[in-house]
């Protein structure tokens, strides 16, 4: 993939977390914050400063308005800073590598907070004003054009509607249906599974997921899928691999990704029982309130209520 501008670029390197201690990674990196051109959608990038594009875990997709950058304070020998996200517990730690401009090493000097500010700006998306974006003098020097691939990340906050209509329901439970919880994988861990870090529904459906699972799918799940799509947005007569990229364009788009994680916020929003009652998904009595993360358990409940309706197919069969 060809190199692209970033919206903003600065030289810091990666932090590791050790319990309660934040450890810094001494490899020279770059930060830097960039527009994809193939899913619209902001990424959020690490990559080591002589590597051609990040790791895959390096490169967060941003949906506007959720994540944000704050300086860490509970570091006293550098400057740190660390990307939030309100729709889920992810952190991600980085530290400044520019040259300080005092002895003081864990001392933000207005240049710094210059840098935090207007990646904070960056994450909230396209503003009615540039103007906030320019004010900010910064040094040509530290400013490197350098960008890369896409792949994984946050998510918005927002509200989920109180109903959907049955075709677009049809369409999320399909989709989270087949969604691998962690830990699934080895065992579900009981008593221990609150104690995970919390979850979106657009962390668990990123666009590599939704890939691989357009990819596999057969014709006759290409076309439900289609079905719950507005009327016109596929061509008549389309063939299966136009189809399919009628549907990967929808995935990927930020509208999609966007109520993915709305739908996230409203289910920890004590908003469980009625999301799942609207959009026919059944919850055992007093379910939602196990302790559990509210996001797993709408996600389990969609499984159990995808293998009924298999179980009622085959029955048929």
């Amino acid at each position: 993939m060809a190199a692209v501008a970033p919206v903003i670029s600065i030289k810091a390197g990666k932090c590791a977390q050790n319990g309660t201690n934040i450890v810094s990674q001494a490899e020279p990196g770059l930060l830097y914050l960039y527009n994809n051109p193939d899913d619209g959608l902001l990424h959020f990038c690490w990559k080591p400063r002589g590597a051609v594009e990040p790791s895959a875990e390096d490169d967060l997709v941003i949906v506007p308005g959720d994540a944000r950058i704050i300086k860490y304070t509970g570091c006293t020998t550098g400057r740190v800073m660390v990307l939030k996200f309100s729709s889920s517990s992810q952190r991600h730690f980085f530290w400044l590598q520019t040259k300080a401009e005092s002895t003081d090493f864990g001392h933000w000097s207005a240049r710094d907070d210059g840098w935090v500010h207007r990646i904070n700006v960056a994450l909230q998306g396209p503003q009615d004003d540039d103007e906030e974006m320019g004010d900010i003098g910064l040094g040509s020097e530290e400013v490197e054009e350098e960008g890369s691939a896409s792949r994984r990340g946050g998510a918005d906050g927002g509200r989920a509607p109180a109903s959907q209509p049955q075709s677009q329901s049809d369409f999320l439970q399909n989709l989270i249906s087949q969604i691998q919880l962690p830990g699934e994988a080895h065992g579900s861990g009981g008593g221990y599974r609150q104690q995970e870090p919390m979850i979106s529904l657009h962390d668990l459906l990123p666009p590599t997921t939704t890939t691989s699972l357009l990819a596999a799918m057969t014709p006759g799940a290409v076309d439900d899928l289609i079905s719950n799509l507005p009327q016109g947005i596929v061509p008549r007569n389309a063939t299966l691999a136009q189809k399919k990229e009628v549907i990967r364009k929808v995935l990927h788009s930020p509208q999609f990704s966007q109520s993915l994680v709305g739908l996230s916020v409203a289910l920890r929003d004590g908003g469980l029982r009625g999301i799942s009652d609207s959009l026919g998904v059944r919850l055992a009595p007093g379910e939602e309130r196990t302790g559990s993360d509210q996001v797993t358990i709408f996600v389990e409940a969609v499984k159990r209520e995808e293998e009924k309706k298999e179980g009622s197919n085959m029955d048929i069969d």
